[in-house]
């Protein structure tokens, strides 16, 4: 039992903070990935369609970059974190409802009608109508 907690310890230690928030940029930036995400008010605020959210991304002007895009799923799964619970996100950032953050996929097996997103009340990903309102987390690839 003892080097089972040992063993889960060293595991935290090696997975923790690898997310670090800038607060003059409003950004947090993923040391494990490539991954820079938008973390400001708006993250709160703006809800849009699915096809707004991509366009909101698209055009978005923040923290000095302009190459936001809509995450992919699978990005928005690696900033989930159950263990702050509430929220479900990682303590670094600083602006997230327990709501849905919409992804950039949409279902063609649905002809595009559904699109997922990741609804942070539980930390995990559904689909919905893309016609539906939901907030929005863009991302950039930093360098």
């Amino acid at each position: 039992m003892r080097y089972f907690i040992l063993i889960i310890s060293l595991f935290a230690i090696l997975n923790a903070g690898s997310f670090k928030r800038d607060s003059q940029l409003n950004i947090v930036t993923d040391t494990n990935t490539p991954l820079v995400w938008m973390d400001s008010e708006a993250n709160v605020t703006l809800y849009f369609t699915h096809q707004e959210a991509e366009k909101y991304c698209e055009d978005l002007l923040h923290g000095t970059y302009s190459d936001w895009r809509l995450p992919e799923i699978e990005e928005l799964e690696t900033i989930v974190d159950k263990n702050n619970f509430p929220k479900n996100i990682d303590r670094a950032f600083k602006y997230s409802l327990n709501e849905g953050y919409w992804a950039s996929t949409a279902h063609w097996r649905t002809f595009w009608f559904y699109a997922d997103y990741m609804h942070f009340v539980s930390g995990t990903p559904y689909f919905d109508s893309r016609h539906k309102k939901k907030l929005v987390r863009c991302v950039r690839t930093g360098k």
